[in-house]
C-alpha cells in the first residue's frame, strides 16, 4: 500500500489476503489487460492510492470508519428529524453495543453530541456537530473532484456504456 501503511489498521486483513489471492489466480496465464478482475483491481489500487497521498497531504491521520461516515451521512440527510441511537440500530441493522461504541467514538472525536430528549428523558437525541458538517461537506467536494478526474476525457455515451456494464456485472455477481 506505500504511503497507506498507517491506514491499513482500517482494512480487514483477511478479506485483503482473499482478495489479493483471488485476484492473483484469476489472472494466471490470461492477458491481464483483458481480465475485468484485474482491470478493476488496478482501478480500485490508483483511486485508494489517491486517497491515500491526499489524505497525506492534507495531514489526515485519523480518517472516520466507513460506519461512521455512514452514520454522520445518514443524519446529516435525515436532519429534519429526530435521530436516536435505537433508530440507527434499525437502521444499520447492528446490535446496541455495536452503535453505543461508535457513538462514543463519534462524541470523543467532537463529531456528535447526544443530548436529552424533550418527549423522553431516557433517551438522547444525536445531532452532529458543525466539524462533523464541515468534515461531510470537504469530503463531499473531496469525492466530486476525485470522480471528475477520473472521467476527464471520457465521452458521456462511453461512462453510460460504463456504468450499464458495471450494472450487468453486479446483477451477475450479485449473491442471491
Amino acid at each position: 500500500m506505500g504511503d497507506c501503511k498507517k491506514y491499513e489498521n482500517f482494512i480487514d486483513k483477511n478479506w485483503a489476503k482473499t482478495y489479493n489471492v483471488v485476484s492473483c489466480l484469476t489472472n494466471r496465464g490470461r492477458n491481464m489487460k483483458h481480465s475485468v478482475l484485474f482491470q478493476i483491481k488496478l482501478l480500485q489500487n490508483l483511486i485508494v492510492r489517491n486517497i491515500c497521498s491526499d489524505m497525506k497531504r492534507h495531514n489526515i491521520v485519523s480518517p472516520p470508519s466507513q460506519i461512521q461516515a455512514s452514520i454522520i451521512g445518514y443524519l446529516i440527510r435525515n436532519e429534519e428529524k429526530e435521530t436516536y441511537q435505537k433508530d440507527l440500530e434499525g437502521v444499520f441493522k447492528l446490535r446496541r453495543s455495536t452503535i453505543s461504541g461508535i457513538l462514543k467514538t463519534l462524541e470523543k472525536n467532537h463529531l456528535i453530541r447526544r443530548i436529552d430528549s424533550k418527549e423522553d428523558a431516557r433517551v438522547k437525541k444525536i445531532i452532529l456537530t458543525e466539524e462533523a458538517n464541515k468534515l461531510y461537506k470537504g469530503a463531499d467536494q473531496y469525492l466530486e473532484q476525485l470522480e471528475k478526474k477520473i472521467i476527464a476525457n471520457i465521452k458521456e455515451e462511453d461512462l453510460e456504456i460504463f456504468c450499464n456494464i458495471l450494472e450487468k456485472m453486479q446483477q451477475n455477481i450479485e449473491i442471491k
